[in-house]
């Protein structure tokens, strides 16, 4: 057992240590997560003194800080380190190569072990994402007062339109980001403290996504992030984290994951507006009446 109250296993990364210890670091412990989640993962890379003068604090107080995290010596933190920026950087091509060889002849059983892994995945999520945080997320879209804004990238645009279509049907003020990049100015434009931007980013993480995330912070709203287990730089800017596995049997990243993530805090969301939920979506139908299609198929002259 570590400090954390259980048994580490290979899929908590670093990040997912720091996020769990944070409340339990002394104040010179604190400063050194800091200094390493705003240069992640270099500033974990430099040799223990550096990092120390870096943080202010001695190479006695690092050496805790890792120990902390699970790690006996200083060396195995950072072999975790680079493991996991070489983990952020695997492209689908570079998993083609790499694995295509163990695949070869075994298709019959693909669709079984994906099932599998989406499943434990699913299992994996429960288990670490603190219900906390979730709950949190949960309350800050209930207050139907705040703009909602939503924005993915290449392949996790895909749920967060999906979730923003969703979230339109039970609460006002829902806009989702998208055209070309230089169009998403303007909606930097009514940004303000009561905008909560629900951002989208997994590796190989988007510096268009983080520039807009960076912004919007800047021009105080509050960010949302959903991410790997290896997090995005936006985590950098973000007030609440919602981490979900992604890896999977096939050279692409799954997204099926995120989709439960979402429907769970579309669910939870519409328990917690209640019967503003209920009215909405009654004004809703009413309106999608007139809307339909004849049942017969036909024009109905």
């Amino acid at each position: 057992m570590n400090e954390m109250g259980r048994e580490l296993t290979p899929g908590d990364t670093v990040l997912d240590r720091i996020h769990a210890m944070m409340d339990r670091l002394t104040t010179r412990e604190r400063r050194v997560a800091q200094i390493l989640l705003a240069n992640f993962p270099l500033a974990g890379l430099e040799t223990v003194s550096v990092f120390a003068h870096k943080a202010g604090v001695s190479t006695a107080t690092v050496l805790r800080f890792v120990n902390k995290l699970g790690f006996p010596v200083y060396a195995e933190f950072q072999a975790a380190l680079r493991a996991q920026l070489e983990t952020t950087l695997q492209s689908p091509l570079l998993r083609l190569e790499r694995g295509n060889a163990t695949r070869r002849g075994d298709q019959g059983s693909f669709l079984r072990t994906y099932a599998d892994g989406v499943i434990a995945n699913i299992r994996a999520l429960v288990d670490a994402l603190p219900e906390h945080e979730f709950n949190r997320v949960v309350e800050l879209l209930c207050d139907d007062r705040r703009e909602i804004l939503v924005l993915g990238g290449r392949y996790t645009s895909k749920v967060g339109r999906y979730f923003a279509d969703f979230l339109k049907t039970l609460r006002p003020r829902v806009t989702y980001v998208e055209g070309q990049t230089q169009t998403w100015a303007n909606y930097l434009l009514d940004v303000r403290r009561n905008t909560v931007l629900l951002v989208f980013d997994t590796r190989r993480y988007q510096s268009d996504v983080i520039e807009f995330s960076r912004m919007a912070a800047a021009h105080g709203a509050t960010i949302v992030l959903f991410t790997d287990p290896w997090h995005s730089d936006i985590a950098k800017v973000a007030d609440h984290v919602l981490s979900f596995p992604v890896t999977s049997e096939s050279i692409f990243d799954s997204m099926a994951v995120g989709m439960v993530l979402v429907e769970a805090l579309q669910g939870a969301l519409a328990v917690c507006l209640d019967d503003k939920a209920r009215e909405r979506l009654a004004r809703l139908d009413a309106l999608r009446a007139p809307l339909m299609p004849p049942r017969n198929g036909t024009d109905g002259d």
